[in-house]
């Protein structure tokens, strides 16, 4: 299960949170949205899971994954893991 915390803000373009959500979405990763409080200090669930109460959060396998552009890294290296796994795979290993 994959879970996207992130600020109130309605939009996906004025804050890093809209970034992550764009970026799930451009690599097809079904996600659960959390919106969760403005102010930091009302971010408890955020701060159990991290030990800092920062939006965005991506807990992805397990794994919880703090800001933006670390989010984005991390997909970015999913997918091209994923590709080379499928390129592997489709080579059929025969006698060239």
């Amino acid at each position: 299960m994959t879970t996207l915390y992130r600020c109130l803000t309605p939009t996906d373009w004025l804050c890093p949170c809209g970034k992550a959500a764009r970026a799930l979405r451009r690599h097809g990763v079904a996600y659960d949205e959390v919106r969760v409080a403005f102010r930091q200090r009302d971010r408890e669930e955020v701060g159990l899971l991290t030990g800092q109460r920062h939006v965005p959060v991506l807990v992805i396998g397990g794994d919880a994954i703090c800001d933006s552009r670390r989010i984005v890294e991390h997909l970015e290296h999913r997918a091209a893991a994923a590709a080379g796994r499928a390129a592997g795979a489709g080579a059929g290993g025969g006698p060239a």
